[in-house]
């Protein structure tokens, strides 16, 4: 939603310091979302988290980088 985001650790795959953190995150569908990121029910499978829309559930996360900062365009 017009934002610019900076990022450059990325993790693949997905390490545990990033449950609970802003993150960009690629899913094998090549979407790429900034998301709260959170282990899922099934295994290797995460839940991502939004402010604004429902959460989007055991979902496959390619890799995860947390967000550095975001600032308005």
């Amino acid at each position: 939603d017009r934002w610019l985001v900076f990022y450059d650790d990325v993790r693949r795959p997905v390490t545990q310091d990033l449950y609970g953190r802003l993150c960009v995150v690629g899913l094998p569908d090549d979407r790429i979302l900034i998301k709260k990121l959170r282990p899922g029910t099934a295994k290797g499978k995460y839940r991502l988290l939004s402010a604004t829309e429902p959460p989007i559930e055991n979902v496959e996360v390619d890799w995860a980088a947390p967000v550095k900062i975001m600032v308005p365009r």
